[in-house]
């Protein structure tokens, strides 16, 4: 997939690869999209790593940037094209939301319960919402190649996104 494709990673070139017959394929993995998102998830696992400071903006600055420095090599072209095919595919799609998405979704959302329980956002927001506001931006820029990735992109959208759910004063 790395080489060629998600397009020309058929099951044939995996088991080919892998020195194993197709039925040994299909017995751990019911698609060659499951194939695909676990071989993607085994490879850019950090990019879901956080690590807790106490600090919800450094933390998910550190996050985001991860993913963004993901993005912009190989893994950004293999991303985008897993995503487009999602769009076709119903099975691909469903692994890559629980297996991709979800776990990312997951850890995201303990930081910014964490900020809550910290004061460093407002107890009434809707988690949800800011985990979009924060990763719609990353994946639109990728999916359109829209802008890049600059040096300025994830500071500022994280400092954008927190300072809109910051704590209010008295």
């Amino acid at each position: 997939m790395a080489e060629e494709g998600f397009a020309a990673t058929t099951i044939e070139a995996i088991a080919s690869r892998a020195g194993v017959s197709k039925v040994t394929i299909y017995k751990w993995w019911p698609t060659r999209g499951a194939v695909a998102i676990d071989a993607f998830l085994r490879r850019y696992r950090q990019t879901l790593d956080f690590t807790d400071t106490g600090d919800a903006a450094a933390d998910l600055t550190a996050q985001l940037q991860l993913l963004v420095t993901a993005f912009r090599g190989r893994a950004g072209d293999i991303m985008g094209e897993l995503i487009g095919q999602a769009q076709c595919d119903t099975a691909l799609a469903v692994v890559l939301r629980d297996n991709w998405l979800q776990p990312r979704r997951d850890a995201t959302s303990k930081v910014l319960r964490l900020a809550i329980e910290r004061g460093q956002i407002r107890p009434d927001v809707n988690i949800e919402s800011i985990m979009d506001q924060l990763y719609a931006p990353v994946y639109w820029r990728l999916l359109m190649r829209h802008k890049g990735f600059d040096r300025q992109f994830v500071p500022s959208l994280v400092d954008n996104v927190l300072r809109g759910v910051g704590p209010t004063s008295p």
